[in-house]
């Protein structure tokens, strides 16, 4: 099985390339048409493949007082000659009016477009998550991807969703002449199916914004080929090894023992593919992301495959009672000798236990939770499973043998 990213590398150069010499000024009305670039656009921003498989009774297990959000989608093209000096990209041209939308990150934008012009093709993508039990929760998704050809023209399209929630409150027994109430404390399991919930918000919004793309340029999407990533099925299997499959949610038995009152993680995940000479540069244009052990395995790799993975032990914060982590993964695979890709992820979470109140004969006592061997797995299985959901969510082309479901029995 032999898929077709490369091809459409180079057949959208020759393309880009016999419209500029033909015609001293481009017809981008006939690019948007092409289906190199429909091809482009439906491999990383169609999420049907992960829609189908996702679980769309988890709303209803959410107990959600109320949501708000804001989101922005854009396609485009930039020229080459505009990535030259990449500061001085107008950036109200690519995005349009920022009145309205003062959170985008317009200087984390124009980082990468500087970035694609290393690449033949590149995506970076995001959650963050956060929640504090005293006041509200959000989890923020984007995407961005590019794929650079003919050495001419720059082809990006991007997605954000920033997310506000909160959850309904707990009706405690009655103090004096009141009912109490208490914000709503997390479990592991909680957390999964919010960050699913908002992940699949996430990807019908992208999805109606492609089709609205395609049917203003007169665009089937059925008869547009999708991942034309040409790739052997022995990168697939690598990716695979080194970023697992998805996977479920924990057992409401299992997860039900540890609470949390505020818990984050802000998940980057990054995926590039460049030529082999180019591929230093690129890991030095974003080395600022990772932290030494990482990097030092995706520039030093004289291999044809190297991979890293690893959790640095929690520090804990007395004044706060917050435990915080590090956790980092990275992969290099020299495709072909014209071709790497490059992968990682990165995240810095952090979480403080609930307080839990126990009735004595002389009153009521707060009762600490305590970092045990059985909350160590819990914390380190939820962050494998939103690490391998983020990755595969915003890059399905890149794991064609994933036949994870997330249905799952309500009962567990």
């Amino acid at each position: 099985m032999i898929h077709r990213m490369l091809f459409w590398c180079l057949s959208l150069g020759t393309f880009f390339y016999i419209q500029t010499v033909c015609s001293k000024k481009i017809n981008f009305e006939k690019v948007y048409k092409s289906v190199m670039y429909a091809s482009f656009l439906k491999a990383e921003f169609n999420y049907s493949s992960f829609l189908k498989r996702a679980d769309h009774t988890a709303e209803r297990y959410v107990p959600f007082q109320d949501t708000s959000n804001d989101t922005f989608f854009k396609v485009g093209i930039l020229h080459k000659s505009q990535l030259e000096n990449y500061t001085k990209i107008r950036m109200e041209d690519q995005l349009g009016s920022l009145k309205n939308k003062p959170w985008m990150p317009v200087n984390e934008i124009r980082e990468e477009f500087a970035n694609c012009a290393l690449l033949k093709f590149g995506s970076f993508s995001e959650h963050d998550f956060k929640y504090d039990k005293g006041m509200y929760g959000w989890m923020n998704i984007m995407k961005f991807s590019c794929a650079f050809v003919d050495d001419q023209f720059l082809v990006f399209a991007m997605a954000f969703t920033r997310t506000r929630f909160r959850l309904k409150q707990v009706i405690l027994k009655r103090q004096n002449a009141h009912w109490a109430t208490s914000g709503r404390s997390l479990i592991t399991r909680d957390v999964q199916k919010i960050t699913e919930v908002f992940t699949i918000r996430f990807a019908l919004f992208v999805n109606e914004k492609i089709e609205d793309e395609f049917r203003k340029h007169q665009i089937s999407l059925k008869s547009v080929d999708e991942n034309p990533m040409l790739l052997k099925n022995e990168t697939f299997e690598e990716l695979a090894v080194a970023y697992g499959r998805l996977r479920k949610h924990i057992k409401l038995s299992d997860s039900r023992g540890h609470t949390f009152s505020t818990l984050a993680f802000g998940i980057k995940s990054r995926i590039m593919m460049t030529s082999p000479s180019n591929a230093p540069q690129a890991i030095e244009a974003v080395s600022d992301e990772l932290s030494d052990a990482p990097l030092k395995v995706l520039d030093t790799c004289h291999k044809d495959i190297c991979t890293y993975d690893h959790m640095k032990n929690g520090t804990f914060n007395a004044k706060t009672e917050t435990h915080t982590y590090a956790k980092e993964n990275a992969f290099i695979h020299t495709v072909h000798p014209r071709y790497s890709v490059i992968a990682y992820q990165k995240s810095k979470p952090y979480f403080t236990f609930e307080t839990m109140k126990r009735k004595t004969a002389t009153g009521i006592i707060d009762i600490k939770q305590n970092l045990d061997t059985k909350a160590k797995n819990l914390w380190s299985s939820l962050l494998d499973q939103q690490f391998t959901l983020a990755i595969h969510v915003h890059n399905q082309e890149l794991f064609p043998f994933d036949k994870f479901f997330m249905t799952l029995d309500p009962r567990n």
